[in-house]
């Protein structure tokens, strides 16, 4: 009864960050099949990254005694593996697509590819090792996975809009492989005090989602791209737009 119950709050609560998310996409509304195909993509991933690391790390390199040099590479290792996997199908389909237009469309897909990730993930841990498995990875591990993704996608989004080179994704995508291999190597190390570290990651890199979710928000209404925004008058032909619609009742173009 418990294992079903922590296996129908995993589901809650990747459903209800979700929602969230979708719900308070202020501007253009999302095209739902690929919407879907963000989940399929992430889920994919699962699968490419279970099979990359079963393939090149070695397991006895994640096994307790394991010194914390050797320990820490291979948590690193990992992190490039899942990262990656989660980020680069992704990003290579969305980048170039019309939709793909709104800062918030970064935080939303990404995100979703990160639940399509971790869900199953949790879920499968969950029935192998058992509720007390599942109980930690829920305290850990909710929203990790798309936190880190939907961050990278945000940055991956503010650079298209801005017309910048896309070499600069390559930085925050860095940090957040490390700071993956980091809460991993915390949770593999056996230390308390490295748990805790994993903890206080987890923790801030879901704060982090929320916060960059807000920011998007608000850097879509300053362009104009937000229903809620400063858009009263079309920008193209100046008539006025008092329902803040994306597009001009009058002219036709984004308004």
């Amino acid at each position: 009864m418990l294992l079903f119950a922590l296996l129908l709050i995993f589901i809650g609560v990747a459903v209800g960050l979700a929602w969230f998310l979708i719900a308070h996409d202020h501007g253009e509304k999302e095209p739902i099949g690929v919407l879907w195909l963000a989940l399929g993509l992430g889920l994919a991933g699962a699968v490419a990254a279970s099979f990359l690391e079963g393939w090149l790390i070695p397991v006895n390199d994640l096994l307790p005694g394991t010194p914390y040099g050797t320990l820490l590479a291979t948590t690193l290792s990992i992190g490039v593996i899942e990262e990656g996997c989660k980020f680069l199908p992704l990003a290579v389909l969305l980048y170039k697509r019309p939709y793909f237009n709104e800062h918030t469309d970064g935080v939303i897909y990404f995100a979703l590819a990160g639940l399509g990730f971790g869900l199953p993930e949790n879920i499968l841990y969950t029935l192998q090792f058992g509720t007390k498995t599942g109980a930690v990875r829920l305290l850990m591990t909710p929203f990790f996975h798309a936190a880190t993704t939907g961050l990278v996608g945000y940055y991956l989004i503010k650079r298209k809009l801005a017309g910048r080179s896309l070499f600069g994704i390559l930085l925050p995508l860095a940090g957040l492989i490390v700071l993956h291999g980091l809460y991993d190597f915390g949770l593999s190390s056996g230390s308390p005090l490295y748990s805790t570290g994993s903890l206080m990651i987890t923790l801030g890199t879901a704060g982090a989602l929320f916060l960059v979710f807000l920011r998007a928000q608000e850097h879509d209404q300053d362009l104009g791209l937000s229903v809620v925004g400063h858009n009263a008058f079309c920008r193209s032909c100046g008539c006025p737009n008092p329902r803040h619609h994306l597009y001009c009742t009058g002219c036709g173009k984004n308004a």
